[in-house]
């Protein structure tokens, strides 16, 4: 199959990796791509600028068998949408579904109407009813949670225990390049418990769990520190119930179809199921319209499955094979991804320090140890770090202890002489001492 990959980072390197090993992908071809991807395919041949819909006639017009999206801002412009006009299987949603991403609002609007359980929440808009409301619900509730409707990259969601951090998450969404996504402005009570989120493959047939990946969404060791994109995960989640996966199946993806379906929508693609657990059972924190980052990128070595064929089935290409489906019970040990950012990450503009990275560290022959790259770019036919998250180191072991082991041991060569980078310790600490 012929096989066209959007997208340009970290969580694309690995899906690009993972699709190239799959039987059936005779081309992948890649667009805008970066250096590092350009081991496992070419850069489909338009300019960085071009429009979704002129990227959706080119790869018609090339006989792709299909599309994969990896980042949710061409979903949410409606990339889906042109390819669906011309007749071009998309694996990600059309763009009304994938408002469950791009606006929060319509996301819990969603979730009521399905009965899909998650916290208590306003919908407002402009500073002066987000700080109102914030601090209505922080006296009654003694915490809240903020967050902009629309994408911010990771960073937009602000959990906030008093007046000053209220104070701190209105200059952050009202003051900076979040402006735009807080034009409407989620508030919500703050659900106790442990996050964890769980990833399904949908489309045609029965809808097809990845299963669940832990992200550590703070910068810093401890949880401390703003949040981020994410700094690490690991999966699987061994404190979780062992009936989880059918639980959310049962009371969050199948009565999220059964509303879609009464709003005219078909959703096709990764569902990322942002969950938060406690002993009573679990809420939703939020909905995102593709797979999530750093999660795809512990979920690809992770998980043994061709995604290939997987993704073709969902499109309907390939007939369902409920064998291949069963698979992921084959599925072992344990697999933990840190990422490495810049000093300036996530807030600053300028950082400090430039490291060159051995293109050896991306030819990822051995599965159980893996580099994707972000924030990397060619400079002088060198690879050249720049600012924001720039490397994921992914590991794959019998067991966390081996996992973190082999990730951290990696990292310290790495990093030896590397002047300003920043990544956490404490990634998959917490399971492993759940397994000891």
């Amino acid at each position: 199959m012929k096989i066209l990959l959007i997208g340009s980072g970290a969580r694309e390197h690995a899906l690009a990796w993972k699709i190239r090993q799959s039987s059936i992908t005779d081309e992948l071809w890649i667009w805008p791509g970066s250096p590092t991807m350009s081991a496992h395919g070419k850069r489909l041949d338009i300019g960085g600028d071009a429009r979704w819909a002129d990227v959706a006639r080119l790869a018609k017009n090339q006989d792709f068998d299909f599309v994969v999206v990896g980042p949710e801002q061409p979903l949410e412009e409606g990339f889906a949408d042109s390819c669906q006009d011309l007749g071009l299987p998309c694996f990600g949603p059309l763009q009304s579904a994938a408002r469950l991403e791009s606006s929060k609002a319509f996301s819990k609007d969603v979730m009521a109407a399905a009965g899909i359980p998650t916290a208590a929440f306003f919908v407002v808009k402009g500073e002066a009813e987000c700080r109102a409301k914030a601090m209505e619900c922080l006296e009654r509730t003694q915490g809240v949670v903020i967050k902009a409707s629309g994408l911010a990259a990771g960073k937009g969601v602000f959990v906030c225990f008093d007046k000053a951090s209220i104070e701190d998450a209105c200059q952050r969404l009202y003051y900076s390049g979040m402006a735009k996504a807080a034009e409407t402005v989620v508030i919500e009570e703050v659900l106790k418990g442990r996050e964890c989120s769980f990833f399904v493959f949908m489309g045609e047939g029965t809808p097809t769990p990845l299963g669940f990946a832990v992200d550590h969404k703070r910068l810093k060791d401890g949880d401390e520190g703003p949040n981020t994109g994410g700094m690490g995960c690991y999966t699987p989640v061994p404190w979780l119930p062992e009936n989880a996966g059918d639980q959310v199946m049962a009371k969050v993806v199948e009565p999220l179809i059964r509303e879609l379906s009464k709003r005219g929508m078909k959703y096709t693609g990764c569902l990322y199921v942002g969950l938060m657990w406690n002993d009573e059972g679990f809420a939703v924190v939020e909905f995102n319209a593709r797979l999530g980052d750093p999660e795809a990128e512990v979920l690809a070595v992770h998980d043994k499955r061709d995604w290939t064929k997987l993704i073709a089935m969902k499109l309907g290409l390939l007939p369902e094979d409920k064998n291949f489906l069963a698979d992921a019970k084959k599925n072992s040990g344990a697999t933990v991804c840190v990422v490495l950012a810049s000093s300036c990450y996530p807030f600053g503009e300028a950082a400090t320090g430039r490291y060159v990275v051995p293109k050896a560290e991306f030819l990822n022959e051995d599965k159980s140890l893996c580099a994707f790259a972000a924030a990397v770019r060619l400079e002088n036919d060198e690879l050249v770090t720049g600012k924001g998250r720039m490397l994921t180191i992914v590991s794959h072991a019998e067991n966390v202890t081996e996992a973190r082991r082999k990730s951290y041991d990696h990292i310290d060569r790495l990093t030896k002489d590397w002047v300003g980078v920043q990544f956490r310790r404490d990634i998959g600490s917490h399971m492993e001492k759940l397994t000891k």
